[in-house]
């Protein structure tokens, strides 16, 4: 540190600031000390390291003597490289031009052989021999000739031009005299000539006409329908069907060896001989299957009208599928435009339109089977003095599973669809209207729910013997009460299925479908047409919410009963146990005879819906008596019983609040009120009208309370 720095941070004039700076100076001369050592102690070190690297200096200079020696070779090395590379180029140059130049020789040489060797070959009607000069004629490379005539040369081309035409006109006759007699053999072995010669278009052209020719004759043969029982007009399009499909391979088969993308033009040049023929088998099929006189004799009909659509959309998917294999090995663009001209052809074909008469004819034979057989369905099931038992819905969506895979067995997701419509728009409109008409109303007495037992009570017991006179009354009168009794819990029933079966029915027609669907738009038009399934099965659950709602008007008598019963002050019977479980006992009974009739699903709504009405009775009939404590205890057992037997979430609530208030009416002083009371809590208001009701607590104590 500086004087001046010492004299700034402390006071010299005094002894103590002089000590002060005096420490500080000592301080740090003890640290200069301290570093200057270790300086000393370092420089035996620097000595070392000053020394290795004179020491290395002095090689340096050897170094790099050589590194400029072995640099000098290398610029050497590397400019013998360029010389030596320039004339390997150069030789490669002239080897590759004497290669040509040797190429167009030979080219020249073998053009003056093909055209000796066309012209041999024709003479000694070789014409595979001829069809190979021909072929390696056409393989040559052009320079070669312009080279020739630039030469002043006599063009070598024309000779063999000439003698190619004549030996194509010598195939193609050839040709010709193999179609008219048939010979396979010799056809398919000419054909193979056309590509060799450059004319894979103009055989494939002869080859389809050929073998329309054919498959005309065999179409003819083939159409003619032999009278007997079966398809057999659908057996007959299959088989014609069938032969177009092998005429159709066969040319592909034959077209790829000439060129791929050449199976279009073969066949659209069949198609016209197959919707001849498909024309004529489908016109005397659409004569006999005209309007039957009922449901059983259209049967037949459709499954030939189904059959016969679906076979020719099997050959549509045919001829789609094998010009994919021909045009595979093509550009994209290429390719693409092979798919369109087939699809072009199918669409503008008379078997689209054949097609489209079929499944017009078919669809409107379908509506009315659909309709005849529903209405016989529900002619059937009226209800006849003492059945039981109804087989409506099991009929109905029989006949309407066998009509939408039918549909689906026709290939056509339209046609699909509208049979899909038609079967929503019968279940929604016809069988729904029937159900719910016979489910309008309940019987008397729908489900047995037990009475309860005839308490000491003189007015409950009037009650009941009221509720049995009526009961044995309405037996009197109606003696088929039991039998419209378990007719009406079997429509009920059938209505529960029925949703379940029209929502089943929706997926299996769209999962049959997938099949036919083209893509994602036929697939989407499937899903929406089953919706209309989805709509029906809705309407056939309100129809089974109805009937569920006649059940509970018809036991809404009992169920009053039961609600008095509950807070009666009276026990109903002797035991305590037999009293308290009286209720629970009728559910369970109620519920076993439910469970015989009805789904499961259907019993546990009849179930919460009784403890929730008995709840909601019971607790505004505890209003209507007065208790005592041995009153009390025992509406409390009851209602307590209840609460147990309670299902649902609002069945629960309900019972809680009955046995909350219940157990006001046991307590032995009003003053445990609050001690009784849980959430959900009874208004304070009716808390202290219930507690009205004991006789032994007093106005004034109830009023006091704090709630």
């Amino acid at each position: 540190m500086s004087l001046s720095l010492l004299l700034e941070k402390y006071d010299v004039s005094t002894e103590e600031g002089l000590q002060k700076a005096l420490s500080e100076v000592e301080k740090e001369e003890s640290e200069v000390d301290e570093a200057l050592s270790g300086v000393l102690s370092r420089a035996c070190m620097l000595e070392d390291k000053l020394r290795t690297a004179s020491q290395a200096y002095t090689k340096l200079s050897e170094v790099k003597a050589d590194a400029q020696v072995a640099a000098d070779m290398v610029d050497r090395t590397a400019e013998l490289a360029r010389d030596v590379s320039a004339k390997v180029r150069q030789l490669d140059l002239a080897r590759s031009r004497v290669a040509e130049c040797q190429r167009r020789v030979h080219d020249l040489i073998d053009l003056q052989l093909c055209s000796a060797g066309v012209e041999a070959a024709i003479k000694a009607n070789d014409y595979e021999t001829g069809a190979g000069h021909v072929s390696r004629f056409l393989s040559m490379d052009p320079g070669s000739v312009a080279a020739a005539r630039a030469r002043g040369a006599a063009d070598p081309r024309d000779a063999m031009t000439r003698a190619a035409n004549t030996l194509r006109e010598h195939i193609v006759r050839r040709f010709e005299d193999a179609a008219q007699k048939n010979d396979d053999e010799n056809v398919d072995k000419l054909f193979k000539l056309f590509p060799q010669i450059g004319r894979a278009e103009e055989g494939v052209r002869l080859l389809a006409k050929y073998l329309a020719t054919k498959l005309g004759v065999e179409i003819r043969r083939l159409s003619v329908v032999a009278e007997g029982e079966g398809a057999v007009f659908a057996d007959a399009m299959t088989r014609v069907l069938e032969a177009a499909a092998a005429a159709a391979a066969r040319a592909a088969a034959l077209a790829a060896l000439a060129a791929p993308g050449l199976l279009p033009a073969a066949l659209a040049a069949l198609q016209p001989q197959v919707c001849a023929g498909v024309r004529r088998v489908s016109g005397a099929l659409l004569r006999a299957a005209a309007r039957p006189a009922s449901a059983l004799q259209a049967e037949p009909a459709l499954a030939e009208l189904a059959l016969a659509h679906s076979t020719i959309q099997l050959y549509f998917a045919f001829l789609t599928r094998r010009t994919q294999a021909d045009a595979a090995s093509l550009p994209e663009a290429a390719k693409q435009a092979a798919l369109d001209a087939v699809e072009k052809l199918i669409a503008e074909c008379d078997l689209t339109r054949t097609a489209q008469d079929i499944l017009g004819h078919y669809l409107e034979l379908e509506k009315f089977f659909l309709e005849e057989s529903v209405n016989k369905a529900l002619k059937m099931a009226t209800p006849q003095p003492g059945s039981t038992t109804s087989s409506l819905v099991d009929d109905v969506f029989f006949i309407a599973r066998k009509v939408i895979r039918r549909s689906i067995s026709t290939g056509s997701v339209e046609g699909a669809c509208v049979v899909l419509n038609e079967v929503s728009a019968v279940l929604e409109r016809d069988v729904t209207a029937v159900l719910r008409r016979r489910l309008r109303a309940a019987p008397p007495d729908p489900l047995p729910l037990p009475a309860p037992p005839a308490p000491r009570a003189p007015r409950l017991a009037l009650d009941l013997t009221a509720l049995d006179l009526t009961a044995d009354l309405a037996h009197a009168l109606n003696k088929d009460v039991e039998a419209q009794r378990l007719l009406f819990l079997a429509h009920l029933a059938e209505a529960e299925a029925g949703a379940e079966w029209a929502a089943r029915l929706a997926e299996e027609a769209v999962r049959g479908a997938g099949g036919a669907a083209r893509g994602p738009t036929d697939t989407h038009k499937v899903e929406s047409c089953a919706a209309g399934l989805g709509a029906a099965a809705a309407a056939l659950a309100l129809a089974a919410e109805q009937g569920v709602a006649a059940v509970r008007a018809g036991l809404a008598p009992r169920l009053a009963l039961w609600a008095d019963a509950l807070v009666q002050p009276a026990p109903l019977a002797e035991e305590l146990e037999d009293d308290a479980d009286a209720f629970p006992q009728a559910l369970e009974q109620f519920s076993e005879c439910a469970r015989q009739h009805l789904p499961q699903h259907t019993v546990d709504a009849l179930l919460l819906a009784v403890v929730t009405d008995v709840a909601t009775r019971a607790e505004a009939r505890i209003l209507h008596h007065h208790y005592d404590r041995e009153g009390g205890l025992a509406a409390e057992r009851r209602c307590r019983r209840a609460a147990g037997r309670a299902g649902g979430g609002g069945a629960r609530e309900r019972a809680a609040r009955l046995a909350q208030a219940a157990s006001l009416l046991a307590l032995e002083r009003p003053q445990h009120a609050a001690d009784v009371l849980r959430p959900p809590r009874l208004p304070p208001a009716r808390v202290r009208d219930i507690l009205a009701r004991r006789t032994d607590f007093k106005i004034e104590d109830i009023k006091k309370l704090k709630l």
